[in-house]
């Protein structure tokens, strides 16, 4: 029984990551498409970006050895970079400093910076948001659950950047008050030496901030969905039946009801993924952390088509992996999907 239960799993599982490979596929090639129509990287050859005129042969040379001259007819560049992408190549950055810095390269630099504040963020906001949203619901309209009420609506109307500027001088109202706090911007303390246990203790306290905002945010959006789904399992016969056998309302939702109430989170936690990556671009900038997000922003600052589609390959693979992970949780948890 487990065994076949594993297969359908497994089965299940593999449908949707192949629709996930295709639809990466499919959102990346549009980016490039997009992106190489949209995008003007001459521009950064000329005044106001470059200092001074290329003369024009060297700008020709600069735009094909990139594969962004706009002369080339632009399926001929997305095949050229699509036989580039199969190879694991995704080109060379575009910039005034005309450095030909392999895209991959600079990913692979970026993303684990980047991961830290997704991952963490996102777990951490997910268990808090699971757990005050299923608190909410079984203790409807008390204290705990307008509060909560409150502040989720709070965080999730406030911008980003709003809720970052009121971390950031809470943590420098705590550190004028008692002489302590955590590094407000850049998680690398160039005076220490690198690798010593002061530089890792500097980072892992540089990432408390940035990882506090994501999770806020994660916990705002999950509290309020993991509360409308509780309160439909709350309303269901079989919580009414367990009660009936004298269960108290929270002891019948763990053992019979939070299994069913997690089961419409799981679709839900792949966008949450997505969303912090979107929240990580203002955190990454405000707290002057080099991960994607800041990359992002001057790849299309710097009309960097190659670099441009690479983040969204990235974000792609991001989802994928984590809509994949739901569906194998999906997939245990509730049998009539598979």
């Amino acid at each position: 029984m487990n065994a076949t239960r594993g297969g359908d799993v497994l089965r299940f599982v593999s449908i949707r990551l192949l629709t996930y490979v295709i639809l990466a596929f499919v959102a990346t090639s549009f980016a490039y498409l997009l992106a190489a129509s949209l995008l003007h990287p001459e521009e950064v050859l000329y005044p106001p970006m470059a200092t001074e005129p290329v003369p024009a042969a060297t700008a020709q040379e600069y735009l094909n050895v990139r594969n962004v001259n706009p002369a080339t007819p632009l399926f001929e560049r997305y095949a050229t970079w699509l036989g580039g992408l199969i190879r694991g190549d995704l080109g060379v950055t575009t910039g005034t400093n005309k450095a030909m810095v392999p895209v991959m390269e600079e990913l692979g630099n970026r993303v684990p910076i980047s991961l830290r504040l997704v991952v963490l963020g996102t777990v951490i906001g997910t268990v808090l948001g699971v757990l005050i949203g299923m608190v909410t619901a079984v203790r409807r309209n008390g204290i705990g659950d307008r509060v909560a009420t409150i502040l989720a609506f709070l965080l999730v109307s406030l911008p980003t950047p709003v809720v970052i500027l009121v971390v950031q001088q809470t943590n420098q109202g705590i550190m004028d008050l008692s002489g302590w706090g955590l590094p407000a911007i850049n998680p690398i303390n160039p005076l220490l030496p690198e690798g010593s246990w002061a530089s890792i203790s500097y980072q892992a306290k540089a990432l408390v901030m940035p990882t506090i905002v994501l999770a806020l945010f994660a916990a705002a959006s999950y509290s309020r969905y993991m509360k409308v789904t509780t309160l439909d399992v709350l309303g269901s016969d079989y919580l009414r039946t367990a009660r009936a056998k004298g269960l108290t309302r929270g002891k019948a939702m763990t053992k019979h009801g939070l299994r069913m109430a997690l089961i419409p989170m799981g679709q839900y936690f792949a966008f949450a993924v997505g969303g912090a990556f979107t929240g990580s671009l203002f955190v990454e900038l405000m707290f002057n952390w080099q991960g994607v997000g800041r990359f992002a922003v001057s790849s299309i600052g710097m009309a960097d088509v190659n670099g441009t589609a690479g983040v969204v390959l990235y974000t792609a693979i991001l989802t994928l992996l984590s809509a994949t992970f739901a569906d194998f949780l999906q997939g245990l948890l509730d049998p009539r999907i598979r």
